[in-house]
């Protein structure tokens, strides 16, 4: 989130000294509620914990330095061990997919920063006066507008639309952020659940559903990377903040009726070094190139004035994912062909002159060019609506998808070179390159233990989206697609992509573990578990997991730490 001056002073004013000193207490909410106060029989409880590393966590967990989540979650309920996050990993694509039970590709928020060729508007996320314009671009049904009847609270989640009480922690919270008190900002979330208990005792009712969002170890993994002692020491006050909460919904008697859940939208990656991809467009490839936001607000006539002078649209989002738009004919709306992807430097690109000082011609396709970029992994080319094709330096393959019976089936083929998403040597998942279409579940269980698991059908669902670009670059290990911050995330990498899920509650069965699932299944899970499963919308990507969660086997002790 940027703050200009102007917002800056007038939070300053609004928060008082006591917060910039750091002065919210740390310490569980009070939690009383009188005895005309309706509970429901059922309720949920989403603890969201941004940028919660894998890694990191089972260090910690493993470690015995995550008590309360232990004691309130792990030993209490249901360890998802391979959750899968959705593509790309980005906090708002992710964020929206908790809320709606829709893949990326298909609610449209494909990232903190998007470009939307049919409007021409590049929205960027990470500013005051944006950061809560998400409602208002993606129409799916959200889980509090499923509950429409219910009471239902939102804290300081960017995504609100439908929730009968909104705490957004604005003034307070965004001075504590700008000023780098973090633990400032999770204290704030936590003592944010004593508000709702006074507003209960005021309407009568506890909420059926609250989603709680913890921001801060995303903060701190980019600015000092994950590996950094503050970004332990983040986890750890999370951990403090989970206590806090579950001990004051237990001395209220709420705890054992609540199905509590724990999820992250991505992990990380060390970012030491980087390749600026716009950079890259403009001054090598000397194509005019948009970067940065603009758009909302304006008529549509300066819009296409705006970007009418460039050729292509480089959106840099958790900074290890480069979605790319190029515009090969008169219009944007108008998309690339294949050929036109391929031939684009050739068409629009100045070349090179040779020793003999004339212009070179034959150079790489531009998806060739940009595999041999330092900072790439893989390139996505969009060949289609339902074809992708994937590039790294060293082979290329193609994803295809077929609606079979009603069902979204998959097949990942290498057209050259060696196997760009390295399953071919992990035969669970080689196993599943016979030629042949395979369902969703089949290719995520298959591929867990892969580097790059499940994103055969996530790069095909991704590609629906028309805000997601004609390229995708996803970058390597160490390294991001813009400069500045020691930790991104955007990438294909496994510590990026699975992240820590548990739930705990009513009828789940303690120390217990599910394989394997989607994050994108929140949604339809919470509302079932909730007594409100005829309220799920139809044709969502997430499944309801509420019977899986439920037959839970054990946690055996060879198991342990294991993901």
């Amino acid at each position: 989130m940027v703050l200009r001056i102007r917002e800056l002073i007038l939070l300053v004013l609004l928060a008082g000294p006591i917060l910039l000193a750091g002065c919210v207490p740390d310490a569980p909410p009070r939690v009383e509620l009188g005895d005309g106060v309706v509970v429901p029989e059922k309720m949920g409880l989403v603890l969201w914990v941004d940028g919660l590393d894998i890694e990191k966590f089972h260090e910690l967990q493993g470690a015995g330095k995550l008590p309360n989540i232990t004691q309130y979650l792990v030993d209490r309920g249901v360890t998802v061990r391979g959750a899968v996050s959705s593509l790309p990993t980005i906090t708002y694509a992710n964020n929206v997919s908790f809320h709606t039970g829709l893949l990326p590709g298909h609610h449209g928020i494909v990232g903190n920063k998007w470009f939307d060729r049919h409007s021409l508007i590049f929205q960027d996320y990470g500013f005051i006066k944006t950061y809560q314009q998400v409602d208002g671009e993606f129409t799916a049904t959200t889980v509090y507008e499923a509950l429409a009847d219910d009471y239902t609270a939102s804290i300081l989640t960017p995504v609100r639309r439908g929730a009968t009480r909104n705490i957004d922690n604005w003034a307070t919270a965004g001075v504590a952020w700008f000023f780098g008190y973090q633990e400032t900002v999770n204290h704030l979330t936590t003592v944010r659940f004593g508000l709702i208990s006074d507003l209960a005792n005021r309407t009568g009712r506890w909420p059926r559903f609250i989603l709680a969002y913890f921001v801060t170890p995303d903060t701190v993994g980019h600015k000092y990377g994950p590996g950094s002692t503050r970004y332990t020491e983040m986890v750890l006050d999370v951990d403090r903040q989970v206590g806090h909460i579950c001990r004051s919904l237990e001395k209220a008697g709420l705890l054992e009726r609540t199905y509590i859940t724990l999820i992250s939208d991505h992990g990380f990656v060390e970012t030491p070094n980087h390749t600026n991809v716009a950079d890259y467009f403009s001054r090598e490839l000397k194509i005019p190139t948009v970067s940065s936001m603009f758009g909302r607000g304006l008529p549509f006539e300066r819009r296409l004035a705006h970007f009418a002078k460039a050729r292509a649209v480089v959106v840099t989002g958790g900074l290890r994912r480069c979605s790319i738009h190029l515009r090969a004919g008169e219009h944007w709306w108008q998309r690339p062909t294949e050929k036109d992807i391929d031939g684009f430097v050739e068409k629009y690109g100045v070349r090179r002159p040779s020793a003999a000082g004339r212009p070179t011609s034959g150079r790489p396709d531009l998806p060739t060019l940009l595999a041999t970029l330092p900072a790439t992994e893989l390139v996505m080319v969009r060949l289609g609506e339902d074809r992708v094709r994937v590039q790294s330096k060293a082979g290329v393959g193609v994803i295809d998808r077929i609606v079979r019976d009603g069902a979204k089936l998959y097949r990942y083929r290498v057209t050259s070179g060696t196997d760009p998403l390295g399953y071919a040597s992990v035969p669970k998942a080689a196993a599943l390159m016979d030629g042949e279409h395979h369902d969703a579940d089949v290719w995520l269980t298959a591929t867990l233990e892969t580097p790059k698991p499940d994103v055969v059908p996530q790069l095909a669902e991704l590609n629906d989206s028309p805000r997601n670009g004609d390229m995708t670059l996803f970058a390597r290990d160490g390294w991001a697609f813009a400069g500045g911050e020691k930790g991104g995330h955007g990438g294909l990498l496994r510590h990026e992509i699975i992240v820590p899920w548990l739930w705990a509650g009513p009828e789940l069965p303690a120390k217990s573990a599910i394989t394997a699932a989607r994050t994108v299944d929140l949604m339809p899970t919470i509302l079932h578990l909730l007594g409100r499963a005829e309220r799920i919308p139809p044709r969502l990507d997430g499944k309801d997991l509420a019977e899986r969660l439920r037959a839970a086997r054990p946690i055996q002790p060879e198991q342990q730490g294991r993901w």
